[in-house]
């Protein structure tokens, strides 16, 4: 008998990986990495608008909380203005300015620690 066919040796000879599998592969682990978007109460909602207003009228540095649906991502800046239409703040940064969701701040706090 041939050494191929003892043991396992005939799927160990056979085996292969299409570029079409690990492309699969890859995008069902980035599946099961996905997070879900955290429901904020009305007093969440609330304090979060406080905090908005405060920045952008004292210039005051808040940090942002801002989800994405594979990680978090915290922002350091003060809010400078509010679009209403787009549901949207400028955040500005130290070296530049950003818009950011409304939707999409899950949390926020005073940078005076």
């Amino acid at each position: 008998m041939s050494k191929k066919l003892q043991g396992n040796g005939l799927f160990e000879s056979s085996r292969m990986m299409l570029p079409e599998h690990k492309e699969a592969i890859i995008a069902y682990h980035k599946e099961m990495t996905k997070k879900q978007r955290p429901q904020l109460d009305e007093q969440e909602i609330g304090r979060i608008s406080m905090l908005l207003t405060e920045s952008m009228r004292l210039k005051k540095q808040v940090v942002l909380v801002v989800f994405a649906e594979y990680n978090r991502t915290e922002l350091t800046g003060v809010v400078t203005k509010v679009n209403h239409l787009q549901k949207s703040i400028q955040l500005s940064l130290e070296e530049d300015d950003c818009w950011i969701k409304i939707h999409d701040i899950i949390d926020i706090r005073s940078s005076d620690f």
